[in-house]
């Protein structure tokens, strides 16, 4: 595994966003999810049918529990600068496992130790 998928690419994804399913599509071998992340897509409403696949998707990735590690991290983490527990979670996952934090939300994470990779920067400077 080289990176951890948040949230909002799978989002994004699903919203039919060519640049989130681009990457996606190309690294999903190096992909993995927090179980955070499998709530948080699961928490929208979705027909029968719709969370069926949505589900399918998110098992398709390695999904990182919440373990001893990460919630002590996630603890060093708060002391440092306040930031929402799922996002805190998904941060402290990605430090924990050493993995590429993959997301759009820069803002959330630029305060911390931990390499982000945006797609759509990427896409932007191609």
């Amino acid at each position: 595994m080289k990176y951890l998928v948040d949230s909002n690419i799978i989002i994004y994804h699903l919203n039919n966003e060519p640049i989130a399913t681009r990457f996606l599509v190309d690294s999903q071998a190096d992909c993995a999810i927090s179980q955070i992340t499998y709530i948080e897509v699961l928490s929208f409403e979705f027909s029968e049918e719709e969370e069926f696949l949505v589900k399918k998707l998110l098992e398709k990735f390695n999904i990182l529990d919440v373990n001893q590690k990460i919630a002590i991290n996630a603890v060093k983490n708060r002391k440092l600068k306040k930031i929402r527990l799922p996002d805190n979670i998904i941060l402290s996952t990605a430090q924990v496992n050493n993995l590429i934090l993959v997301t759009r939300n820069l803002d959330d994470f630029k305060f911390f130790e931990v390499e982000i990779l945006n797609p759509f920067e990427i896409q932007k400077n191609i």
